[in-house]
């Protein structure tokens, strides 16, 4: 015989013998597909500034930090916690912009189960349109964020927010103000600096 082919033999033999060991242990089986984790995502593009509070609402039901920085003004965003939150966390605040809006969500969405409940509902709404380029909205609050952290896990209060264009042309909030109706409540300004860090 051949010595050359009894060589290509004996690799086709190894080949063919490895293969059916490879087989038996189900490494060319197909599996069940893992279900991909899936963020919900419902934005509108925000050509009015009613657009940008359902925006707001919708991200804070979806626990999308994503969306929720999407209304937030890159030109010169400010927040204005309530006064006995400024007091309290002033260090907090000093430096608050909207990079700290998305760090505060994304630290509360951590410290929550998928399934929990995260909503805000919005009362005696009242948006006044300024000019075609900005507006204002008040409205009365309470938010809800079903967390593990030892904090209450709903707030309440009044919220004022000053909508405007940027320079792409689409609504963004530009300065949220928020006010305690109660001393007893616990305000969205109080979330923001617990879950700061």
């Amino acid at each position: 015989m051949n010595p050359l082919r009894t060589k290509y033999l004996v690799i086709y033999f190894c080949l063919l013998t490895g293969f059916f060991m490879l087989e038996g242990c189900g490494i060319f089986e197909t599996r069940d597909p893992e279900t991909p984790q899936t963020i919900r995502s419902t934005f509108v593009p925000p050509t009015t500034a009613e657009l940008v509070i359902e925006n707001l609402s919708y991200s804070i039901l979806e626990k999308n930090s994503e969306n929720y920085l999407k209304c937030i003004s890159e030109n010169d965003f400010k927040f204005v916690p309530d006064s006995r939150s400024l007091q309290q966390y002033e260090q907090i605040f000093l430096s608050w912009n909207r990079s700290s809006e998305k760090n505060y969500l994304d630290n509360l969405i951590s410290q929550t189960n998928a399934t929990s409940s995260s909503v805000v509902f919005l009362d005696n709404t009242r948006m006044t349109q300024f000019t075609s380029d900005s507006a204002s909205f008040q409205a009365d609050y309470i938010f809800v964020f079903q967390h593990r952290a030892s904090l209450p896990k709903s707030g309440s209060g009044n919220l004022n927010i000053t909508i405007a264009t940027d320079d792409d042309v689409l609504f963004y909030v530009r300065k949220w103000e928020d006010f305690r109706q109660n001393d007893s409540d616990f305000t969205w300004s109080e979330f923001k600096a617990n879950f700061a860090n």
